[in-house]
C-alpha cells in the first residue's frame, strides 16, 4: 500500500511540475507581447516628438531610378522592393526549439530574422510592407505564430498605421505605399485571446483604415471610377499615373479565406477600404487588380502583367539565397518584390538586395518591353 502512495505522490508531483512548467512557458512568451506593446508606444512618443522638431523630409529620389518630376510612368509601371514578413522581429530561441518540435526544424530555422521597425524602412526607401494580421478582444495585432514566434515592432496594428500615416505626412510626395494585409487564425489554440475574423472584424477593419489614412487612403472605389467594375477600369484606362497617387497609401487584401467574406459586406465598393487581390489560379474576378504569386514563374506572371495586374511575388523564400530565383522575380515584370535581404536587413554576411544598382524603385521596363 505504501508503495501506491509513492508512486501516487510521485505522480501528482509530476503533474504539478509540468503544469508549472506549462504556465511558467505562457507567462515567459506573453512578456514578449507586453514588451513588444510598451516599445511601440514609446516608439510612437519619439517619434512624435522628432516630428515636433526640425524635420527633415527624406529625398525620395534617391530611391528611385527615374525622375519623380518627369514621370509619365502609370502605377503597374514601376517596381517596388517590399520587405518580407515586415513587421517580425526575431524570435526566441527557446519559441525556435517549439516550433521545431511543432513543426520542423526546418521551418524553425526559416524563422531566423527579423526586420528594424517601420519608419526606418520606409526612411530606408522601402514603400511595400506586407503584415500579418490577428484579432483580439476588439484590436488588430500583427504577429507571425501567437506566442512562439510573437516578437514584433507592430504588436498594435492601430500604432503601425499612426506610425506609417506620421511618417507619410511628413514626407509629402513619397511614392504610394503599398500595404499586403494577410488575415490569419492559424494556430489559434496557442492563445485563447486570439479569435477569428469574420463580418464585424472585417467591418471594424474597415473603419480603423479610413481613420488612419483619411484621405491618403486610395480606395477601390477611386480605381473603379465611372466605370462598372475595377476589370472594366483597367482594361479601359489602366492604372493612374503614379504622379497622381503620390503621398497615397494603398491596402491589399491578402487572398484567402477571408476574400468572400469581405466582398459580401459592399459588394458595390462604395466604401470599401482594401483591395481583394486573387491568387495567381484564380484570376477572374472583376475585382481583380493585385494578384499574389509567390512563384516567380515569368511567362505565368507576363500573363497577368498583360491583364494590366500588378503582381506580387517573392526574390528569395526560407532565408535561401537562391541567385536563379532572383533573376526570375526580376525576369518576370512583377511589379512588388519581396525580400528579406532588403536594406536594414539583419544578415551581416549577406549583401542588400537591390532592383537596380542601389534603387529600390525602378521602371517596369519587363511590361513596357510587352506593350
Amino acid at each position: 500500500m505504501k508503495v501506491f502512495k509513492k508512486i501516487g505522490k510521485l505522480f501528482l508531483i509530476v503533474i504539478a511540475s509540468v503544469v508549472t512548467l506549462f504556465l511558467t512557458l505562457i507567462l515567459v512568451f506573453s512578456s514578449i507581447r507586453w514588451r513588444d506593446i510598451s516599445l511601440q508606444k514609446k516608439h510612437l512618443d519619439d517619434l512624435e516628438s522628432l516630428y515636433d522638431e526640425d524635420y527633415e523630409a527624406t529625398s525620395e529620389q534617391q530611391f528611385v531610378g527615374f525622375d519623380l518630376d518627369l514621370n509619365t510612368l502609370r502605377l503597374n509601371e514601376i517596381r517596388i522592393l517590399a520587405s518580407h514578413n515586415s513587421y517580425k522581429k526575431q524570435g526566441t530561441a527557446l519559441g525556435k526549439l517549439f516550433i521545431g518540435l511543432g513543426d520542423s526544424f526546418a521551418e524553425a530555422k526559416a524563422l531566423k530574422y527579423g526586420n528594424p521597425d517601420l519608419t526606418t524602412q520606409m526612411d530606408l526607401g522601402i514603400r511595400s510592407f506586407e503584415l500579418d494580421v490577428r484579432y483580439r478582444k476588439g484590436d488588430f495585432e500583427c504577429t507571425h505564430v501567437p506566442l512562439v514566434d510573437n516578437a514584433t515592432t507592430c504588436a498594435k496594428l492601430s500604432l503601425a498605421l499612426q506610425e506609417i500615416n506620421l511618417w507619410s505626412e511628413h514626407n509629402p510626395g513619397h511614392l504610394p505605399i503599398i500595404l499586403l494585409f494577410e488575415l490569419k487564425n492559424d494556430w489559434m489554440m496557442l492563445d485563447p485571446g486570439l479569435s477569428d475574423i469574420e463580418s464585424e472584424e472585417l467591418l471594424l477593419l474597415d473603419t480603423l483604415l479610413a481613420d488612419a489614412f483619411g484621405g491618403s487612403l486610395y480606395k477601390p472605389a477611386e480605381l473603379m471610377g465611372s466605370y462598372q467594375s475595377i476589370r472594366e477600369r483597367l482594361e479601359t484606362e489602366s492604372w493612374p499615373l503614379v504622379n497622381e497617387l503620390y503621398g497615397k497609401v494603398i491596402v491589399v487584401l491578402h487572398p484567402g479565406d477571408f476574400t468572400q467574406t469581405y466582398l459580401d459586406l459592399d459588394p458595390e465598393f462604395d466604401e470599401m477600404a482594401m483591395f481583394p487581390a486573387v491568387s495567381n489560379a484564380d484570376i477572374d474576378h472583376p475585382y481583380a487588380a493585385f494578384s499574389v504569386h509567390n512563384d516567380p514563374d515569368p511567362e505565368a506572371i507576363q500573363t497577368l502583367l498583360e491583364a494590366n495586374m500588378i503582381i506580387r511575388t517573392r526574390m528569395d523564400a526560407n532565408l535561401i539565397v537562391d541567385e536563379d530565383m532572383r533573376t526570375m522575380a526580376m525576369n518576370s515584370g512583377a511589379q512588388i518584390m519581396t525580400t528579406d535581404f532588403h536594406p536594414g536587413h539583419m544578415f551581416k554576411d549577406q549583401d542588400v538586395v537591390y532592383l537596380d544598382d542601389e534603387y529600390l524603385i525602378i521602371r517596369n521596363q519587363v511590361l513596357l518591353d510587352l506593350e
